[in-house]
């Protein structure tokens, strides 16, 4: 396999740009644990070209995103990979903002803007109905209704694919060569006494263009990493510092064939995880950065 990855670049001030030249980039938001006093969370930020896709937007993201030069309201498309604090917590400030501040900045009614949001059709009424609805729901009343998701986002609902063992949809953000391509498969993040994926809550992982694997919150799930991972120029594997719990452990991951850890970037990294482990020495790519030191960036051309 060849490698198109170019290398972690610095980012000019430490500040993020929602459009580059038409190759794929990622950005760490965050690269923190839900409850790390520092590092904010691990919410992402993708761009190519002139389309953006941030993946999780958690209860720190509003924060961490002023300090890029970016506000909540400059998200354009969003994926949710499952519904714990640190990935949605600041949706209902994104729909509000959408619904009533960008809508009238631009001159119009309540609700003429609506973002994107990336999801399954499986998961959306779920996370209407179990976190959003309390906060989102009796916003107006001028429709003599209350208001649900769609009158807050525009739904873009992933397609089923067929072929692999767990269920797996495919969607994308834009159109053309700076499209961005999306797998996401189902992942066994909680509770902690699920056996697999099809006893597990909603949550996902995601492919992104057929480069780069995403793991999403999960236990340790070797089959997720060898069959999404080990095709992709790069992995991103969520990581705890102890055994148990909803997460993959460090000492667990250490399992993985070389091939997969010299690729594999940690993150979701809980306060002074760097001090008691050394990832390159144990043949791991190394820990997650963050965008105040720069991107993940890939050569336009694919393998």
């Amino acid at each position: 396999m060849t490698n198109h990855i170019e290398s972690f670049k610095p980012v000019n001030n430490g500040e993020i740009s929602l459009t580059n030249r038409g190759h794929l980039e990622l950005f760490f938001v965050g690269v923190g644990a839900a409850f790390a006093s520092r590092a904010y969370q691990s919410n992402m930020l993708v761009v190519k070209g002139g389309h953006h896709l941030m993946i999780d937007l958690g209860s720190k993201a509003q924060v961490a995103l002023q300090g890029a030069g970016i506000t909540v309201s400059d998200i354009q498309n969003l994926l949710v990979t499952h519904s714990h604090a640190d990935h949605i917590g600041g949706m209902e400030e994104w729909c509000l903002r959408a619904r009533y501040s960008v809508s009238a900045a631009n001159g119009g009614a309540p609700g003429d803007y609506k973002p994107s949001l990336l999801t399954t059709s499986d998961y959306a009424h779920v996370l209407w109905d179990a976190s959003l609805r309390g906060g989102l729901a009796h916003s107006e009343n001028r429709l003599g209704r209350l208001l649900g998701l769609s009158d807050y986002v525009a739904l873009s609902c992933g397609e089923y694919v067929t072929g692999y063992d767990r269920p797996v949809y495919c969607l994308s953000v834009g159109q053309g060569d700076t499209a961005i391509s999306l797998k996401l498969m189902r992942t066994n993040h909680l509770p902690d006494s699920s056996k697999g994926w099809w006893t597990a809550f909603y949550s996902v992982g995601a492919v992104i263009d057929d480069r780069i694997f995403i793991s999403g919150d999960t236990m340790f799930d070797r089959e997720l990493v060898e069959v999404f991972g080990s095709d992709a120029e790069i992995i991103f594997h969520d990581c705890q510092d102890f055994k148990g719990g909803v997460h993959a452990a460090y000492e667990e991951l250490k399992q993985l064939p070389p091939e997969i850890k010299q690729k594999m970037i940690l993150y979701h990294l809980p306060d002074g995880i760097e001090q008691r482990y050394r990832p390159e020495a144990d043949g791991f790519g190394g820990w997650a950065r963050p965008y105040t030191e720069g991107s993940y960036q890939f050569s336009a051309s694919a393998r």
